[in-house]
């Protein structure tokens, strides 16, 4: 087994084994990344790259919007608008380049993926109202 393979062996174990508030704080991070590619793109001037990035931004938005359990009240809203938001933002960004949206997008990600470290961390054997997306997160390729 060569060494990139078993790094993605330990990554897939390790999302494999994950509590649901892990899981979620392992798609904000991914999402992290991928917006700050974004940004290193936009500066290179690589188009390609840059929406590249954006798409799997968006698409892991996408899956912690489909993971939201709206009966759990006015939380789950509140995220909702905020993640659909956030993709619209991402659509204009794409469109006109613009690192300044860019960066409070990624801010609000990163406050995002704070207080559910926090979560995680506190409350390891808390189920999070946002946590069904278990079972799809694979295909986001977390554990690339």
């Amino acid at each position: 087994m060569g060494y990139n393979q078993g790094i993605s062996t330990y990554k897939e174990m390790q999302f494999h084994t994950a509590d649901q508030g892990k899981l979620i704080v392992m798609l904000y991070e991914r999402l992290a990344q991928e917006l700050y590619r974004a940004k290193e793109f936009i500066e290179k001037k690589d188009l390609i790259g840059k929406g590249e990035a954006i798409l799997k931004s968006q698409n892991i938005i996408m899956e912690l919007i489909n993971s939201l359990d709206l009966s759990a009240g006015q939380i789950a809203l509140n995220l909702q608008s905020l993640y659909f938001f956030t993709f619209r933002e991402l659509n204009l960004i794409n469109l006109h380049k613009d690192i300044t949206k860019l960066e409070k997008v990624i801010q609000v990600i990163e406050n995002l993926k704070f207080a559910w470290e926090e979560i995680a961390i506190n409350n390891p054997k808390t189920k999070p109202q946002t946590a069904t997306a278990a079972a799809r997160v694979n295909t986001l390729s977390i554990v690339e």
